[in-house]
């Protein structure tokens, strides 16, 4: 059930172009969730957004069919997902979607 709502974020081209839209306006990496085909961004509090994110827990939204998205600025060449995006996917307990501008990809990870 979970997977469709992936299958339909792959699909909204619209939605695909606002993240890729915001994330390549940016040298930080941006954040927030995904939820009924719009996205809600948080501010990225890591203390090097440049590099990392991190929303807070009273930023949250968890429910049924929200994913967590964020985006890797161009300097970061790390092709996917690193290993900081999966402990924070292991923490929020989501689906997640990842935009990289380096490699103009998004990528997309079940919980």
């Amino acid at each position: 059930m979970i997977m469709n709502y992936l299958i339909k974020i792959k699909n909204d081209k619209v939605l695909l172009d606002v993240l890729k839209e915001k994330a390549l306006n940016s040298d930080k990496e941006i954040c927030g969730f995904i939820c009924d085909g719009k996205f809600t961004e948080r501010e990225n509090i890591h203390p090097d957004p440049v590099n990392y994110f991190l929303i807070s827990p009273k930023e949250c939204i968890w429910g049924d069919g929200v994913i967590l998205f964020h985006s890797h600025p161009k300097h970061i060449e790390k092709t996917g997902f690193s290993t900081w995006d999966l402990d924070n996917q292991y923490f929020f307990h989501l689906d997640m979607v990842l935009y990289s501008v380096n490699n103009d990809e998004f990528y997309y990870k079940e919980k």
